[in-house]
């Protein structure tokens, strides 16, 4: 593939001058606000992503960058997940956060959970040419890419679903439209094992159960959980959900250093409600998620949740597993694969580090398998409260309509690389 010029000045594009440059940038071309002091009909047709300027943002934006260093006390390196690094940075490297987009051409699921770098590759960037680095970046964009369907994302396109005051330029004809999605099970196990373990033993209670233990009071009697340090099951979802809302703004806010780099628009917003963008509402499609409402439940109301793509993206639950003390085992499984000894790591000797390899004891596996039942059997879903599959912010990258921004703003409104985007990137479109 021919490099544009463009490719050149993004790589070399400084890192504080995306930060400093950094705006919401929200009127591509085609677009029009049909009223108010900044009413504009753009004289232009929409010019969607070309492959590379997507898998360049997306790879900025949760691409594998090689390992991770796990450069910590034993008792640390035991309690990471897997050891692919990405992009931003991950409790316990867990990594369960996928990012699905759509264009005008289709709806995909990058998927990398599973992408480990070659063996000796600590960073896959490291010492390449710039034409390497792009060959590296599209070979592994395209081994990661999914393709769910042909066409654009069938999202709703206003009141109930999305705010009425993003309907004029969210998932319009040229932009492409990037949804994280976390896989919440994940992480929330590997805490389980953290909290459940011989250094905390916590003991989690139900305030609505009538402040009963969930499902460890035989664990409580046999000395393995504390009953003197108590964590509400409230308080530990709260834990999980900070822990790991955060990653989706990570990936946005690459994507977004990425934009200026790239010269163009977008934003990162939460004006699409989760629900909706998933697929709960028969009037639009969403992401095609599968949804279940549980039977019976301590909760007042029996929501439906959204737990998976099915065969793509599933949560640690029913009804990908008959049951949670199925998804343990599979956790587990899947946890024990990515310490293979015949896994890429990054140390020299890792054979010393895998001697050290942290494998729960019979007893801690329990707890966890009795405290996941619990939640299960009372609540009819898990988590209790969390959706298994989380969503909260979206992202929208389009070329930027430059005609708006010089009618009605200051000097200083779009960089150089805005400017001149089209040259350097498109110079066989004539915008004139």
């Amino acid at each position: 593939m021919q490099i544009p010029e463009g490719l050149n000045a993004a790589l070399n594009f400084g890192l504080l001058d995306s930060i400093f440059t950094r705006r919401s940038r929200r009127f591509g071309l085609g677009m029009e606000i049909k009223e108010g002091t900044l009413k504009h009909k753009s004289r232009f047709e929409p010019v969607p992503l070309t492959e590379l300027e997507e898998a360049f943002l997306i790879w900025a934006g949760t691409g594998m960058t090689g390992l991770s260093l796990g450069d910590m006390h034993k008792s640390g390196i035991s309690w990471l997940f897997q050891w692919t690094g990405r992009s931003w940075p991950c409790s316990c490297n867990s990594h369960s956060t996928e990012l699905f987009y759509t264009n005008d051409n289709g709806v995909y699921m990058v998927k990398l959970f599973n992408l480990m770098p070659e063996q000796g590759e600590t960073a896959i960037f490291s010492g390449k040419s710039e034409e390497e680095k792009l060959e590296k970046i599209l070979r592994l964009f395209r081994k990661s890419l999914i393709n769910l369907q042909d066409g654009r994302a069938d999202l709703p396109k206003g009141e109930p679903g999305l705010f009425d005051f993003n309907v004029w330029n969210t998932n319009k004809p040229g932009t492409t439209f990037l949804v994280p999605v976390t896989n919440i099970t994940v992480e929330y196990i590997v805490l389980l094992f953290i909290y459940f373990g011989a250094k905390y033993g916590f003991n989690i209670i139900d305030e609505l159960n009538g402040g009963r233990s969930c499902g460890l009071d035989k664990w409580i009697n046999k000395g393995y959980i504390r009953n003197d340090v108590k964590m509400s099951l409230f308080d530990l979802e709260l834990r999980v959900l900070t822990t790991l809302n955060v990653e989706q703004a990570f990936i946005c806010q690459n994507m977004n250093l990425a934009l200026q780099a790239l010269g163009l628009g977008g934003w990162a917003f939460t004006g699409l409600l989760p629900h909706h963008a998933l697929g709960l509402n028969p009037n639009h499609k969403g992401l095609g998620f599968r949804f279940i409402t549980p039977e019976k439940t301590l909760r007042s109301i029996p929501s439906p949740i959204p737990v998976g793509k099915d065969g793509v993206f599933e949560a640690l639950c029913p009804p990908y597993v008959k049951d949670m003390r199925e998804a343990v085992d599979k956790f587990l499984k899947i946890r024990g694969d990515f310490w293979d000894e015949g896994n890429p790591y990054p140390y020299q000797n890792p054979q010393e580090i895998l001697k050290d390899e942290y494998h729960p004891k019979e007893e801690r596996i329990e707890i966890v398998k009795d405290f996941c039942s619990y939640v299960y059997e009372n609540y009819g879903r898990f988590p209790a409260f969390l959706d298994p599959m989380f969503v909260r912010l979206v992202f929208q990258a389009h070329h930027l309509d430059l005609e708006f921004y010089d009618k009605y703003y200051k000097e200083g409104a779009y960089t150089e690389l805005h400017k001149n985007h089209f040259k350097l990137w498109h110079p066989e479109i004539n915008l004139e």
